[in-house]
C-alpha cells in the first residue's frame, strides 16, 4: 500500500519515492528546513480545524490503515451532518487522509489546508492559479474518497489570506480564504490510477536512474539531494550553469541546447551576451585562469563613503499564523539585528538587539536602532542584499507610522555591498554564487561559518528562535546556549560585511575585535 505523500514524492521524482522506501536512513537528521516546515504545517492545521467548530469529529488513528479507514466510515455514518477532520480512507491500495470533510446535503465538501498564501494575480485580490502540486494532492484525496464510497461535491483549497492582518485577541476568523478547484480536480483525479501503477512499478524495480536538477527542490526540497549528487555522472569541471541569476541560467540553457556547450570555458566571449555580459566574461576568465579577478577601480568608490560607517544585518521570523496584532501571514518580523560601527578607520564598536521574550519585538527593535544609528550623521549603512533590509525597515514603518520618517531616513542611507562585489570581483571557488557565505572564504578564509555550529544560515536562526522562545521543554541552559549562538551568528554576518568593504577598498584586513 502507498500513501498520498509517497505518491506525491513519485510525482516529484521516482528515485525520491524509491529511496524513501528502501533507504530511509539516508535522510539527514535535525534539518532546520524540515523542522520549520513541520512546525508551520502543524500550526496552520490546528487553526484550520478550529474553523470546523467545536463539534467536529476526528477519527482515531489505528495501527492498520485499512482498519483506520473502516473505523472512520463507521464514525461518519454515525454522525451525519457533522464535519470531520483528518479522515483516513483506503482505495486501490492507496491511503489518504482528508484534512476536512464538510457536510452539505447528501455530499461532502473536501477541503485541503495548505500553509501557503492564497494565489493572487497582479491586482493582489483576484484569485490566481493554484499550485499544481496542491491540485495533485487534492486529486489523490478525491480519488480515494470517492472510491471509498463517499459522495464528494465541492473540492477546495483552504489557503492563508495574505491581505489579512491579525487583529489580536485570538480572533483568527479572517486567516483563511477558500479557492474552489472542483473543476480542476474532477479532471485531474482520472490520472491517479496511472500515477499509482507507475509508483508501484518504481518500488518493485531497481533504483531509478536520474540526475539531480530543478526537480530536487521543486515543489519540495528533497532530503536525498546530497546522496544523489554523489551518483551523478562526472560533469565538466566548470559547468556552464555557473552563469548566475535567471538570465545567466537561461543563457546557459540556450547555449547548451543550440551550441552543445557544457563548460563555461567553451563559449566565445562575444557569445556571453546580455545585461550582465561583463560579469559572465569575468566568470569565464576567472575559471579559465584559476585566479581571482578584482577591478581595483572599485576601491575609490568604497573609500569615498564617509564616517561613521554602519555595517548592519537583520534576522526575522515569518509565522504563517501571526502571533502579534497587526501582522499578516508570513510577514517578516525582525527579532534580532547586529551592527558594527566604524567611527574612524579600523576602529570598531559592536551593538546588537535580540528579543527572546515572546512579545512583539518590533517597537523595541526600532527604539534600539534609533539609539545606535544616529539619524542625523548621514553615515552609510552597509548591508549585503539591500532589498531584505529595506523591506524590513519599511515593514516596521507600516506597523509603527510614528517612526516612518526615521525609518525612511535609514532606508535612504542603505549601501548594498552585493552589487559592488558582483560588479567587480569573482573567484573560481565561488562557483557562480555571490552569497556572502561563498565570498568570505575567498577573502577572509579564517572567518568560517562552519565553526558557528548549529546556526549557519537564516533558516537555522529562525529555528533557534522558535526553540528559545516557544519550546516549553527547552531547559534554561539550552535557551541560554541558543541565545549565545544567535548573537554569534548575527555578529559574524556584520563582521563579514566589514571584511568585504575592506577587501573592495584594498585597505588590507580590518583588525578583528576581541571575541570575533
Amino acid at each position: 500500500m502507498l500513501t498520498k505523500s509517497e505518491l506525491q514524492s513519485h510525482l516529484q521524482c521516482a528515485r525520491k519515492l524509491w529511496l524513501e522506501r528502501h533507504k530511509p536512513e539516508l535522510v539527514a537528521k535535525d534539518d532546520p528546513g524540515t523542522y520549520r516546515r513541520a512546525v508551520d504545517g502543524n500550526i496552520v492545521a490546528e487553526k484550520a480545524r478550529e474553523q470546523l467548530g467545536a463539534g467536529f469529529i476526528w477519527p482515531p488513528s489505528k495501527d492498520g490503515k485499512k482498519e483506520a479507514a473502516v473505523a472512520a466510515k463507521d464514525l461518519l455514518r454515525q454522525s451525519p451532518g457533522v464535519a470531520a477532520a483528518e479522515v483516513p480512507m483506503v482505495f486501490g491500495e492507496l491511503y489518504a487522509r482528508a484534512d476536512a470533510l464538510i457536510p452539505g446535503g447528501d455530499q461532502y465538501a473536501l477541503r485541503e489546508t495548505k500553509a501557503s498564501n492564497f494565489p493572487l494575480k497582479n491586482d493582489k485580490i483576484t484569485p490566481g492559479m493554484p499550485k499544481q502540486h496542491h491540485l495533485e494532492d487534492l486529486a489523490i484525496q478525491a480519488w480515494v474518497m470517492t472510491g471509498s464510497g463517499l459522495s464528494i461535491g465541492r473540492v477546495e483549497l483552504n489557503l492563508l489570506n495574505g491581505r489579512w492582518r491579525y487583529p489580536g485577541g485570538g480572533d483568527y476568523a479572517g486567516l483563511f480564504r477558500q479557492l474552489d478547484v472542483t473543476g480542476e480536480i474532477n479532471v485531474l483525479k482520472n490520472k491517479v490510477p496511472g500515477w499509482l501503477d507507475d509508483a508501484k512499478q518504481t518500488l518493485n524495480g531497481e533504483m531509478p536512474k536520474t540526475q539531480t536538477g530543478k526537480h530536487c527542490s521543486d515543489p519540495y526540497e528533497c532530503p536525498f539531494q546530497d546522496h544523489c549528487k554523489k551518483l551523478d555522472p562526472a560533469g565538466p569541471e566548470h559547468p556552464i550553469e555557473l552563469l548566475p541569476d535567471n538570465a545567466g541560467k537561461q543563457l546557459a540553457k540556450k547555449l547548451r541546447a543550440t551550441k552543445g556547450y557544457s563548460s563555461v570555458l567553451e563559449p566565445q566571449p562575444e557569445e556571453l551576451i546580455g545585461a550582465q555580459s561583463g560579469l559572465y566574461r569575468r566568470i569565464q576568465e576567472s575559471h579559465r585562469t584559476g585566479r581571482a579577478i578584482l577591478d581595483v577601480s572599485v576601491a575609490e568608490i568604497v573609500k569615498a563613503f564617509p564616517y561613521p560607517r554602519y555595517y548592519f544585518d537583520f534576522e526575522g521570523i515569518d509565522f504563517p499564523v501571526p502571533r502579534w496584532a497587526g501582522v499578516r501571514p508570513y510577514e517578516h518580523v525582525t527579532f534580532q539585528w547586529s551592527c558594527h560601527v566604524e567611527r574612524t578607520p579600523d576602529v570598531f564598536e559592536h551593538y546588537e538587539f535580540l528579543d527572546l521574550s515572546g512579545n512583539d519585538p518590533s517597537l523595541p527593535c526600532i527604539q534600539r536602532i534609533r539609539e545606535v544609528i544616529d539619524q542625523n550623521d548621514g553615515g552609510p549603512i552597509f548591508v549585503y542584499y539591500a532589498p531584505y533590509e529595506k523591506a524590513r525597515l519599511q515593514g516596521l514603518a507600516d506597523r509603527h507610522p510614528a517612526y516612518e520618517l526615521l525609518l525612511a531616513g535609514y532606508v535612504n542611507r542603505l549601501v548594498d555591498l552585493l552589487p559592488l562585489i558582483k560588479g567587480n570581483y569573482y573567484h573560481p571557488r565561488m562557483q557562480g554564487s555571490f552569497s556572502i557565505k561563498k565570498v568570505i572564504p575567498t577573502i577572509a578564509p579564517d572567518l568560517s561559518y562552519d565553526e558557528l555550529g548549529e546556526i549557519q544560515d537564516g533558516t537555522a536562526a529562525q529555528v533557534a528562535y522558535l526553540h528559545a522562545v516557544f519550546d516549553a521543554e527547552a531547559a534554561p541552559q539550552r535557551k541560554s546556549e541558543l541565545e549565545d549562538n544567535l548573537r554569534k551568528y548575527c555578529r559574524q554576518d556584520t563582521w563579514a560585511m566589514v571584511e568585504v568593504a575592506y577587501f573592495l577598498s584594498q585597505a588590507g584586513r580590518p583588525r578583528r575585535p576581541e571575541g570575533m
